[in-house]
């Protein structure tokens, strides 16, 4: 197959049913080549030139492209634009305002022509040279250039720059050369001139593979990126879903999230992503992890999810009076405006004990002097941000509820002083208890818990069922498995309002469970320290055990069902 017919086949494979096309040409050798073998392909052609204005040469090339056009009675479309002054206006990048500026007058053009797709003269080299520039600059993804973006298609990815350099010159076509090209203070330059040349020399053909690993890679990031949308969707990531996915699912869905957050993706951010992952997942009582990328947005790993939020100054522009649970719905707005999550929140309950032993509260930005009052004191809240790690261009932008110099919340930053997730998972325990107790059964109630969502609930029932076995945690986890269709309940937290006995700690040994958390001791029958601790033994695991947690309300239950079994 001629050079002619390769790209003729290629912009079909790439642009099916495309007939007519806006060719960008810069004056090159390579969009040079790309203009006379469509020119003389059986495509309507139109072509495009922007002059940049940012080498003296630049009215000159554009002269150049306007003679080759006419002589060849293809239509121009052509803008000068001073591209400097636009970057300096808008505080971009010189080569990144160029390229912007480029595309839209190529997108514009092509509107204008009526042209179905825009030809851009990649090479096979310019490929290999954009992957390496990418594994060198990190990226998440090398995978070179893409064949098609949009309404944009490189039929020339798989033509090496001097076939091409050939094929002018028995043509007797001559072009223009783009002296920074040989300025090897740029980094695509020296990768073109210095690296590629001495990387050909010791491994003849490098070009050729290195441009086949970036379209793998390329193919494999497709398939990842359609695994990672079936799996884990485009909101936050739960931390339990992402730490049991393979490493490759993982990075790409880390990947995928960030991109959706507007923040540049590289390997090392994501790398540190996921570890914070595996830390979260090992620990979940560990704090949150942050870092703070461009624009004001900060990668989080907390409350069981990653996100992306922007932290916004001033989000707040005076503080907000919580006097009561209306006022406290009316502020979330403004609060979600300051780049805090749902999960961040305080529920209501939180807000009505604070304001009841606290009285009236403040919803605010940090200010001098705030502390916060620990398990083992109190505590500037400067240095407690600072002990965690909270990003110094973030600490001025968080919120927090406060009662005067007092800070009771932070959004993001677990104080200990609201309820944890333990607690209102042991709630809905107490008020299986609750029902257990109506019901004239020994109050204690269960709840099962996995990736933060309850999977099943369950009560004694020992009376109503003639079952010595119908344990609250026997029966929580007896639903867990017909709700989930698997008995082993692995990575879940078994929530009982009372220190389980050696037959339901057997049971949750078989089934599995990561966790349990208790509200009362068991100074009858309890396994977990009560009256033995039964996790002494060889077992091949053993749960993560918790207890003491609404301990007082769950023993008042049970002290107040023997009292009146008593009265009876």
């Amino acid at each position: 197959m001629d050079l002619e017919a390769l790209v003729t086949a290629r912009v079909a494979a790439v642009a099916p049913g495309a007939t007519r096309l806006l060719v960008a040409v810069s004056g090159g050798a390579d969009s040079v080549a790309a203009l006379r073998l469509l020119h003389e392909s059986s495509y309507s052609i139109v072509a495009a030139h922007l002059d940049h204005g940012l080498r003296a040469e630049s009215a000159d090339d554009a002269t150049f492209v306007r003679e080759l056009c006419g002589s060849l009675g293809v239509e121009l479309h052509e803008r000068a634009v001073a591209v400097d002054a636009v970057a300096k206006e808008r505080g971009w990048n010189v080569e990144d305002a160029a390229r912007r500026i480029r595309y839209s007058h190529l997108h514009r053009s092509a509107v204008a022509a009526g042209a179905d797709v825009i030809v851009v003269a990649h090479t096979l080299d310019d490929n290999a040279e954009t992957f390496l520039h990418q594994v060198l600059r990190g990226a998440a993804y090398p995978s070179g250039i893409p064949a098609r973006r949009g309404m944009v298609i490189r039929p020339l990815l798989g033509v090496r720059r001097s076939v091409l350099r050939d094929y002018l010159v028995t043509a007797g076509q001559t072009w223009r050369e783009d002296p920074t090209n040989l300025d090897v203070t740029r980094a695509r330059a020296w990768l073109r001139s210095e690296v590629m040349p001495l990387l050909e020399r010791r491994y003849p053909g490098a070009a050729v593979r290195v441009a086949r690993a970036a379209s793998a890679i390329g193919d494999a990031r497709r398939v990842i990126e359609g695994q990672v949308a079936v799996r884990f969707g485009d909101g936050p990531l739960r931390v339990t879903a992402l730490s049991r996915a393979p490493r490759a699912l993982q990075r790409g869905a880390i990947a995928a999230l960030l991109e959706r957050g507007g923040v540049s993706v590289d390997t090392d951010l994501i790398e540190a992503v996921m570890e914070a992952v595996r830390t979260a997942a090992l620990d979940p009582h560990a704090g949150p992890w942050r870092r703070s990328v461009a624009d004001g947005q900060v990668v989080r790993v907390a409350y069981g999810t990653v996100s992306v939020a922007r932290v916004a100054a001033g989000a707040l522009e005076a503080p907000v009076p919580v006097p009561d649970l209306d006022a406290w719905r009316a502020a979330v707005p403004s609060v979600m405006k300051a780049g805090v999550t749902a999960a961040d929140l305080p529920d209501e309950a939180d807000i009505e004990a604070l304001a009841s032993t606290h009285g009236d509260l403040v919803l605010r930005h940090r200010a001098r002097g705030d502390r916060v009052r620990l398990p083992g004191g109190s505590k500037l809240l400067s240095d407690l941000l600072i002990d965690r790690k909270v990003p110094r261009e973030e600490r001025d932008a968080l919120v927090v509820l406060a009662s005067g110099e007092d800070v009771l919340w932070v959004a993001g930053v677990p104080l200990g002083g609201a309820r944890s997730r333990d607690q209102r998972f042991m709630d809905l325990a107490l008020e299986q208890a609750r029902a257990a107790a109506d019901a004239g059964e020994l109050p204690v109630g269960a709840v099962l818990v996995r990736d933060d969502q309850v999977v099943a609930v369950g009560r004694n029932r020992g009376q109503e069922t003639g079952d010595p076995s119908a344990h609250a945690e026997v029966e929580v986890m007896r639903a867990a498995g017909v709700a989930t269709g698997d008995w082993r309940l692995t990575d879940a937290t078994l929530y009982v309002t009372l220190e389980p006995c050696p037959m339901c700690f057997g049971a949750v040994l078989q089934t599995r469970v990561a966790r349990v958390v208790y509200g009362a001791s068991n100074p009858r029958e309890g396994a977990l320290g009560g009256v033995l601790d039964l996790r002494a033994g060889r077992w091949k695991r053993t749960p993560v055990v918790e207890g003491g947690v609404r301990e007082r309300e769950c023993a008042a239950l049970l002290t107040s069902f023997f009292a009146a079994l008593r009265a009876d």
